[in-house]
C-alpha cells in the first residue's frame, strides 16, 4: 500500500495494519478464553458480531462508503437527500407524519452495488449523476421516532407505531452503513429515541451533523453540541443549512447556497477516494477500541464478586490447611516412637567398625525382637515403615485416610458449598467449576488424590528430617567421641584386670581374687554403654520438635488442599487472567488508536468509553 495511504507507524517501526491484525487475533482468542464465566460469555457473543463486521471492513477496504442519513420525523432528512441527489428521489413530508418507510438508496450511474443487499432491508435504488453522490452511496433511512401512520389503502385508518415496522427497517439498514449523517432541527435535536438509535450503531461509524430549517429556526448548534457531547459524542463541526432551499435550487438548476456547498465539500474531502480508505481503517480501529472499552466497563462491575470469590477461596483453603496441619501434627505425635526408632536405626546402620558400634548393633538386635511385635500404626508409622526413602504406601480407605489427616467429608463439603455460593454471585458456572457437592466416586477420587499427595509430602519431609540426623551421625568427630569414651572405659577395665593378674598373682604371689571383679566391671561397662547410647540418641533428637514445626509450617506452600478445591482455584485463575488480558488489550487498542490520529477532521464519532 502506498506510504501516503498508511495509517501510521507504531513505536518500534511496527506497521499499524500488522499490529491491528495481531490485536484482532488476540482479542478473538481472549474473548473465548473463559468459557463458563457468564460475563465472558456475553462478551464472546457480542464479539462474534463485531468480528464479522471487522472482517467485512477489511475485505471491503476499496469500495465506496455508504452514508446513512438519519433523523427524526420531519427534520428535513429526505429533503436533504433530494438536495444531494440533485432531484426528487424520495418523498419529503411534514414535521409529524413519517414519510420514509422504504429506504431509498441513491448511487451514481457507474457504481457497482452488487455487494449491497437491497432485498434484505427492502431498499429502492435510485441512480443520480449529481456530483455530491458521485463518490458515495446515500441511503435515506426510515424515521426511528414514528408516531402514527395513515394506511395508504384507507386514509381514515391509522396504524400504530408498532405496526408500521419503521424501526425494524432502520435496524436492518444501519448495519449496512459506513458513515452516519445525523439531521435535526431546533424542535427535534433532544429526541432520546434518535439518540438511542444513533448510539447503538455509532461505534466504528464516523458521523456528520447537520442542522436543517436554517431559514426559520434559531441556531441551536452550540446547545446541540453540548447535548451530543453529554451523550458521549465527539463533535468537531455541525453544518447548518436549509435543506428545502437547497433542494429547490437543485431542482431548477440554480447554484447552491454557501452552507450547502460546505457540506458537499466536506463529503468530497472526507468520504471520497483515498479518504474512504482512511475512514474505513479509522472506523475499524474505533470499533475495536469501542468493543474493548465496553467489555472493560462490563468487567468492572463483575470485579467485586470475583474478588469475593478469590478471598473466599483463600479463607476456605486456609481453614482446611489448618485442619490438615493439626491432623498431621497429631499423627506425628502419636507416631513419635516410630520415627524416633527410624533415626536410631539410621545411626546403627551407618556406624561400622568400632566397639561402640558393635554394642549398639547388639542392643538394636535385642530391641528389634520386641519392637517387631508392635505394629507401626497411623499414617506416619506406615510411611516410616515402608516409604522412607521412596514412594508413599497405600494408607487404607478414603475415609480413614482423611480422618488421619484431620479432615472429614463434611468439612470438605462445607468449603465447597461456601465457594459455590460465591461462584454463583461471580457468574462462574460449569464447566468452569464443578458441582457444590461431589458425588461418591468424585469425592473418593479427590480424597485419594489428597491422601496420596499428603503422604508423598509427609514422606519427603520426614526423610529430610532423618537426613539432617544422618549428616550428624556421619560426622567423624561425633562418632569418634563416643567410640573413644566407650573404648576407653573398656581399656580401663582391661588395664585394671591386667594389673591385678600380673602384679598380684604373678609377681607378688597373692591368691586369686576370684571373678567378682570382672562381673562387676562388665556390669558397669554395660551401664556405661547404655548411658553413652542415651546421650547419642538424645543429641540426635535435639531440635526435632523445631524441625517438625518447620515441616508443618510448610503445609500452605505444599498446596495439599488443591485437589479438593482445584476447580475453584482454576476458575479464579482463569477469570483473573481474563481480566488482566482485557486491560492489556485495551491499552494496546488505545495506543493503536492514538497512533492513527490523522489530524483535523470534520467527522465526529462516539467516544469508546461512552458507548452503551
Amino acid at each position: 500500500m502506498p506510504a501516503a495511504e498508511s495509517a501510521g507507524q507504531l513505536p518500534g517501526g511496527t506497521d499499524a495494519f500488522t499490529r491491528f491484525d495481531a490485536l484482532v487475533s488476540a482479542t478473538d482468542r481472549w474473548s473465548g478464553s473463559a468459557a463458563g464465566w457468564l460475563p465472558a460469555q456475553a462478551i464472546a457473543n457480542e464479539w462474534r458480531d463485531v468480528a464479522a463486521r471487522l472482517d467485512r471492513m477489511r475485505q471491503e477496504l476499496a469500495r465506496v462508503l455508504v452514508v446513512g442519513v438519519v433523523g427524526g420525523t420531519g427534520v428535513g432528512k429526505s429533503t436533504l437527500v433530494n438536495a444531494l441527489a440533485g432531484r426528487e428521489v424520495t418523498e419529503a413530508g411534514d414535521v409529524a407524519r413519517p414519510t420514509t418507510r422504504q429506504p431509498v438508496v441513491v448511487a451514481g450511474p457507474g457504481v457497482d452495488l452488487s455487494w449491497l443487499s437491497l432485498e434484505e432491508f427492502d431498499g429502492r435504488l435510485v441512480r443520480s449523476d449529481a456530483p455530491a453522490v458521485s463518490g458515495i452511496v446515500l441511503i435515506d433511512c426510515p424515521d426511528p421516532d414514528t408516531q402514527s401512520l395513515a394506511d395508504s389503502g384507507d386514509r381514515g385508518a391509522v396504524q400504530s407505531a408498532a405496526a408500521n415496522h419503521n424501526r425494524d427497517r432502520l435496524e436492518l439498514v444501519l448495519p449496512q452503513c459506513d458513515v452516519l449523517l445525523l439531521v435535526s432541527t431546533a424542535q427535534k435535536y433532544r429526541s432520546w429515541i434518535v439518540a438511542r438509535e444513533l448510539a447503538a450503531f455509532a461505534p466504528g461509524r464516523p458521523l456528520l451533523f447537520v442542522q436543517t430549517h436554517a431559514s426559520h429556526d434559531p441556531d441551536i448548534r452550540d446547545d446541540w453540541r453540548q447535548e451530543l457531547q453529554a451523550q458521549g459524542f465527539e463533535v468537531p463541526r455541525i453544518f447548518r443549512l436549509d435543506a428545502a432551499e437547497a433542494a429547490a435550487r437543485a431542482g431548477v438548476g440554480r447554484p447552491a447556497e454557501p452552507a450547502f456547498l460546505e457540506l458537499t465539500a466536506a463529503i468530497d474531502s472526507e468520504l471520497v477516494g483515498r479518504a474512504a480508505r482512511r475512514v474505513r481503517r479509522a472506523g475499524a480501529v474505533d470499533l475495536l477500541v469501542w468493543f474493548l472499552e465496553r467489555s472493560a466497563d462490563r468487567l468492572v462491575s463483575s470485579r467485586p464478586a470475583v474478588d469475593q470469590l478469590a478471598a473466599g477461596l483463600a479463607a476456605e483453603r486456609t481453614r482446611l490447611e489448618t485442619l490438615l496441619a493439626a491432623g498431621i501434627s497429631r499423627e506425628l505425635q502419636q507416631g513419635r516412637h516410630t520415627w524416633q526408632a527410624v533415626i536410631d536405626d539410621e545411626l546403627v546402620a551407618r556406624w561400622q567398625g568400632g566397639l561402640f558400634a558393635a554394642f549398639l548393633r547388639a542392643v538394636s538386635a535385642v530391641r528389634s525382637l520386641w519392637g517387631n511385635l508392635r505394629g507401626r500404626s497411623g499414617l506416619a508409622g506406615r510411611l516410616l515403615a515402608g516409604a522412607l526413602p521412596g514412594a508413599a504406601p497405600a494408607v487404607g480407605g478414603s475415609e480413614q485416610g482423611l480422618a488421619e489427616l484431620g479432615l472429614t467429608g463434611g468439612e470438605i463439603e462445607q468449603s465447597r458449598s461456601v465457594l459455590s455460593g460465591l461462584a454463583e454471585q461471580a457468574g462462574a458456572v460449569p464447566p468452569l467449576i464443578g458441582p457444590p457437592r461431589t458425588g461418591q466416586p468424585m469425592a473418593a477420587a479427590l480424597a485419594d488424590e489428597l491422601i496420596a499427595g499428603a503422604s508423598r509430602w509427609l514422606a519427603g519431609g520426614l526423610e529430610q528430617i532423618v537426613g539432617l540426623r544422618r549428616q550428624q551421625v556421619d560426622r567423624l568427630s561425633f562418632r569418634g567421641v563416643f567410640e573413644l569414651l566407650f573404648t576407653g572405659f573398656l581399656a580401663v577395665i582391661l588395664v585394671r584386670a591386667g594389673l591385678s593378674f600380673f602384679g598380684g598373682r604373678l609377681w607378688q604371689g597373692l591368691p586369686a581374687a576370684g571373678d567378682g571383679f570382672l562381673q562387676e566391671a562388665m556390669l558397669w561397662l554395660l551401664i556405661w554403654g547404655f548411658v553413652l547410647r542415651w546421650c547419642v540418641f538424645r543429641l540426635l533428637r535435639i531440635g526435632l520438635d523445631r524441625d517438625l514445626k518447620l515441616l508443618l509450617d510448610q503445609v500452605p506452600q505444599a498446596h495439599l488442599i488443591d485437589p479438593l478445591l482445584a476447580d475453584y482455584r482454576t476458575a479464579v485463575g482463569t477469570i483473573e487472567q481474563y481480566l488482566a488480558e482485557a486491560e492489556r488489550l485495551g491499552e494496546e487498542a488505545r495506543a493503536l488508536a492514538a497512533c492513527q490520529e490523522a489530524g483535523p477532521t470534520e467527522l465526529g464519532r462516539l467516544r469508546p468509553s461512552s458507548a452503551e
